[in-house]
């Protein structure tokens, strides 16, 4: 019966998880699907959605989870979100130990430090990715180095530059990935132009075009024809400079490269000193302003969306708290009531309960009996002319007891019912001194209260009952 009923509770769990992992993975494929057609606000919800089924204990659903999001709102402009998202992920993928995800996060928050013009924590992020590829990947190395050498390069670290992306470039060429090895050649060209050695930048360059021109590569053709340009003007030569310019310009019309065509607009309107290209240049650099400003208000306006959203949604959560808290309170009250007036409750029938047992011993002992006085005490205790002289003691009580004559008058009197001003009035003395001969009896005698008092007289014998 055990057995059977772990193997029920073990299948019930499986197919909670399993059905989980099919919810999960179907929401991130929408992200992906969503960040391959740019909608990096559609990305972000699918992704939040995913977040909210992911188990506690899926770490590496939540690393690619955080990743997604580093990514999407990377996309949207968000760089804060961006970078809290990217530092989750490489705190999840450090839990994980996966030395190739912990390079993966560390270079994509450089990424973001870089498109933020940080370069300095760009370029340290970057370094610890570096040491986090592992050593069998070789090409992850290389892509590593190739960005370093573009950080440093942006730097005007030219020399760094130089030496870390010629690693790169002898690690694709040595694993013959040709179609890397043409990039790294264009970008070691670019650095040495930076450096202002124009020569071997325009010898490298030059390779690099020769390759990327057989490897069909238009997007990086254009910006090694930018920098083609710029060494033939370093190096005198105005005519191969406006003709590369002019082959930059041509090959940007095709691929919408607008970035990359207004260089080229810039450097060949300089070299041919023309009006109507500076005239362009200008235009389509307003224009490219214009579009950047108004990416920015978009981003703006999502930025402050989300912004309200988490506001709202925080609300609730405050509001939602509020009331638990207030739920809690009044049951706390409620049951603080309930205790009081059980509490209550329970005082007054013990109260009923002695009253009850002084009534009853009254009963047994006055209702039907009379007291007769004992020869030893008569004689030798002064009573007062108003005590009943009919209740006397029969006998002294035990040595253990040890009453004085006044106690034992006391006793009597009690016997009797009457209450310590009545007695006090008739012994002539105090009801104070009254109460402190009762509290020396019942110390004396061992009882509580006037029943049980007595009960103890009756049992002592200090009282002949008839």
């Amino acid at each position: 019966m055990r057995i059977a009923l772990t193997a029920i509770l073990l299948l019930i769990y499986s197919s909670c998880i399993s059905a989980a992992n099919d919810d999960y993975t179907k929401l991130f494929a929408q992200y992906e699907q969503c960040y391959e057609a740019q909608d990096y606000v559609g990305s972000v919800q699918f992704l939040e959605k995913a977040r909210a089924i992911i188990p506690e204990d899926s770490i590496n659903w939540f690393a690619d989870t955080y990743n997604g999001l580093t990514f999407a709102y990377w996309r949207l402009g968000n760089y804060t979100k961006a970078i809290v998202f990217g530092k989750r992920a490489l705190e999840l993928d450090r839990q994980i130990g996966d030395s190739a995800n912990i390079s993966r996060s560390l270079a994509l928050l450089a990424a973001i430090f870089t498109h933020q013009r940080l370069y300095s924590d760009a370029e340290h992020y970057m370094r610890d990715a570096i040491t986090m590829v592992p050593a069998d990947n070789d090409m992850m190395l290389s892509m590593r180095l190739s960005t370093l050498g573009e950080i440093l390069n942006v730097q005007k670290r030219t020399d760094e530059a130089i030496d870390v992306i010629s690693r790169a470039y002898i690690l694709d060429t040595t694993a013959h990935r040709d179609y890397k090895a043409a990039i790294r050649l264009s970008q070691l060209g670019s650095a040495y132009l930076q450096k202002g050695d124009n020569a071997r930048a325009q010898s490298l360059l030059s390779e690099a075009q020769r390759q990327l021109e057989m490897q069909e590569n238009f997007a990086s053709q254009c910006i090694n024809l930018v920098a083609l340009a710029k060494a033939h003007v370093g190096l005198g030569n105005d005519a191969k400079a406006a003709e590369y310019a002019e082959r930059c310009i041509h090959l940007c019309d095709s691929l919408s490269q607008r970035k990359t065509k207004l260089d080229a607009l810039r450097t060949l309107a300089k070299i041919q000193s023309n009006a109507q290209l500076f005239e362009q240049a200008l235009t389509l650099s307003d224009s490219l302003y214009t579009e950047q400003i108004q990416k920015q208000i978009a981003e703006f306006e999502v930025q402050y969306a989300t912004a309200e959203k988490e506001k709202e949604n925080a609300q609730l959560q405050l509001t939602i708290r509020n009331q638990r808290h207030m739920i809690i309170i009044f049951f706390i009250v409620l049951a603080a009531l309930v205790i009081s007036g059980i509490l209550i409750l329970i005082i007054k029938r013990m109260h009923r309960s002695i009253e009850h047992t002084e009534t009853m011993a009254r009963e047994v002992f006055f209702s039907k009996s009379e007291f007769t006085a004992a020869p030893q005490i008569s004689a030798d205790i002064p009573l007062d002319s108003s005590i009943n002289r009919n209740v006397l003691p029969q006998n002294q009580p035990d040595d253990d007891a040890q009453l004085s004559k006044r106690e034992i008058e006391i006793v009597l009197a009690c016997c009797q019912g009457k209450l310590s001003k009545e007695i006090a009035d008739e012994l002539g003395i105090s009801k104070r001194t009254v109460d402190n001969h009762k509290s020396t009896i019942y110390r004396k005698t061992g009882v509580c209260n006037n029943a049980e008092l007595i009960l103890w007289a009756a049992k002592h014998k200090l009282l002949k009952i008839e």
